[in-house]
Parts: structure tokens; C-alpha cells; sequence
């Protein structure tokens, strides 16, 4: 199937639901997703998967609501789609249509999927120790200001570095809920958001050992203009002149 010929029902009617209080079912074991294949299995299998990746990482927490969006028009429940490419697409037309808080729910569905190679990763719930790569404060003042802090994610390896950013509403004196989670090789250099290019800056700082940090130094420079946390989402950057000058 052409994803350029999707269409998705809620492309201008999507509203996330993630405070409603949603039924109640039973917990997903990890032998029921061991053998579901995303690029091609049923929306059954697709949400399995992700209800059990919910359920065990409180990281990747999403609405059904966002699950539901990733269905194309004329969806067929006994179809098997490629649920990768879908997503994938869905992200984009979020970006196309303005609707930063549909991408944001989908990149958190994007990055659920990349936890789909169980030989790769283990699901096991792991501590949570981190090792901070990098922070900055975008927002003015004390009103609507938030401190970003990347720091690893426990799926992270060396062959394929995870980055997760947490915000904190320095207003208010809490976290968001969901943090970013990027994997730093799937950033589209690009035309990378300001959060991919934040996370991708704080990683490279780590990995050649920099004592300062290259995203303080974007801010400062003026090419971007941050007035606040939607800004890091709504704002691209070409990572490839960063590569250039470093």
C-alpha cells in the first residue's frame, strides 16, 4: 500500500484524550508480542504491542487515542498493515497539517515501535539511573520557562544511542509526564525540530568529550528564536550545517 495515499480520518478533528479516564483491561503478557511483526500484522497486534509497551515503561505513556490515529481510511480490522510506514507517515502529516500535539503523541508511538526488535532490546523494567547529557532552559522569565535535561534511555546501546528528554516547568515545579524519547540515529538531519537537535547536540557533546554545550551556543547565536517549550517542536534545524562546523 502507497502511505501517499493515505488518508487519516483525524487529520483536522484529532483531539488527544491522554486525561480521560480510559477502560480498564487486562495486562499484556510478553509472550503475546514476541512473534508480532509491525510491518505487517492486524491493528490488534499493533495495539497489543504498544498497550504492553505502555503498561511496562511509564516513558512511553500515549493515549488510545493516539493508537487510533494511525488508522487509514477504509481500515479494515482483519487487514494487516505496515504499521511502521503508517506511523512514520502520520508523523509527517502532523508536521504538514500544524498539529504539534498530534506529532508529539506519534513520536512517542515512533519510538514504542523501535522497541519491536525484542532481540535487540529487553523489556525487563530496569532502575531508573541516568546519566545526564546535556541541559538548557528555554521560556522566559519564570512564567512558562523549562529546563530541558537529556539523559540516556535504558534502551540506549552503543551501536544505536537512545536520547530521552524530560521537561521541567520551572512555573509550576513539575515534570511533564512523557519525556521525548529520540533515537539519534533516525533523526532526519535536515530538517530536524529543535528537541531532535537539542538531544542530537547534547550526544555529540557527550561523545567528543566538549566542555561546553553546543546548543547554549545555537541559542545564543540568534539563528533560532525560543520563546517557549512549543517552540522546540514547531522550529527545524539543518543538523548537517552543525555536523559541518564541528
Amino acid at each position: 500500500m502507497e502511505t501517499t495515499d493515505v488518508l487519516f480520518r483525524t487529520h483536522l478533528n484529532y483531539h488527544i484524550e491522554a486525561n480521560s479516564d480510559e477502560e480498564q483491561v487486562r495486562r499484556v503478557t510478553r509472550d503475546e508480542i514476541e512473534n508480532i511483526d509491525l510491518h505487517r500484522c492486524t491493528f490488534s497486534d499493533f495495539k497489543t504491542f504498544l498497550t504492553y509497551i505502555r503498561d511496562n515503561y511509564p516513558d512511553y505513556y500515549f493515549s488510545d487515542a493516539a493508537i487510533d490515529a494511525v488508522k487509514p481510511t477504509g481500515f479494515n480490522e482483519n487487514e494487516k498493515y505496515d504499521f511502521v510506514s503508517l506511523t512514520d507517515y502520520a508523523k509527517h502529516t502532523a508536521i504538514t497539517i500544524g498539529n504539534m500535539t498530534l506529532f508529539n503523541e506519534l513520536q512517542k508511538l515512533a519510538s514504542a515501535i523501535e522497541l519491536s526488535n525484542i532481540n535487540q532490546y529487553d523489556f525487563d523494567p530496569q532502575p531508573p539511573v541516568y546519566e545526564e547529557l546535556g541541559s538548557c532552559v528555554v521560556g522566559g522569565a519564570n512564567i512558562d520557562a523549562y529546563k530541558l535535561t537529556a539523559y540516556f534511555h535504558e534502551s540506549s546501546t552503543k551501536e544505536r544511542p537512545i536520547v530521552a528528554v524530560r521537561s521541567y516547568s520551572i512555573s509550576t515545579k513539575t515534570y511533564l509526564l512523557n519525556p521525548d524519547i529520540i533515537d539519534i540515529y533516525s533523526i532526519y538531519k535536515p530538517n530536524a525540530t529543535l528537541m531532535e537537535a537539542f538531544a542530537y547536540m547534547c550526544y555529540e557533546d557527550y561523545r567528543l568529550h566538549r566542555t561546553y554545550q553546543s546548543f547554549d551556543n545555537l541559542l545564543i547565536s540568534g539563528l533560532v528564536d525560543v520563546e517557549g517549550l512549543e517552540d522546540m517542536y514547531s522550529i527545524h534545524y539543518n543538523l548537517n550545517a552543525f555536523d559541518r562546523q564541528n
